[in-house]
């Protein structure tokens, strides 16, 4: 589902592996057309399983507690005002040049993952880190470090 400013988002195809195509997305209509939208034009890119409502920022765009997934917990400011919170991969080199691909909260069939075009954003936050660090330890479990290996903060 293609998010667009100020228009009603669109159903489409893409191949996920080469959507961008120098400065545009590159996707198929329902109907079976080619289109190429400019990336100032487009506001996301929601990539689904199944078609549903356009509802990426309107219901569930903000994550209501600490998320589980790991990586990075971002908070995207859009041009137009609005706010999406969004998981993005801990290594960067995952990170497409033109945007950022995230995990939207509350992912499902109809947005499991969204292209967000650096041109519709003014600004992004970064909210935490989830890991799997912290996340694995049971109440009560110790983490030993081998003598030399923990670098001493105040010698």
């Amino acid at each position: 589902m293609l998010y667009r400013w100020e228009r009603p988002p669109v159903d489409g195809l893409i191949n996920p592996s080469e959507y961008l195509n120098s400065g545009q997305i590159e996707w198929i209509t329902v109907d079976g057309r080619l289109q190429l939208s400019p990336l100032q034009d487009c506001k996301a890119l929601c990539f689904v399983s199944e078609a549903g409502k356009g509802d990426l920022f309107t219901v569930h765009n903000l994550f209501e507690r600490r998320p589980r997934v790991q990586g990075l917990w971002t908070r995207f400011a859009f041009r137009d005002g609005g706010m999406l919170d969004g998981i993005l991969s801990h290594n960067l080199l995952d990170w497409p040049e033109a945007g950022y691909l995230a995990v939207p909260p509350q992912a499902r069939a109809n947005r499991q993952r969204v292209f967000i075009p650096r041109t519709a954003l003014t600004s992004t936050e970064l909210l935490g880190v989830v890991g799997a660090g912290s996340a694995s330890l049971r109440k009560g479990d110790r983490i030993k470090i081998a003598a030399g290996r923990q670098i001493s903060m105040f010698d």
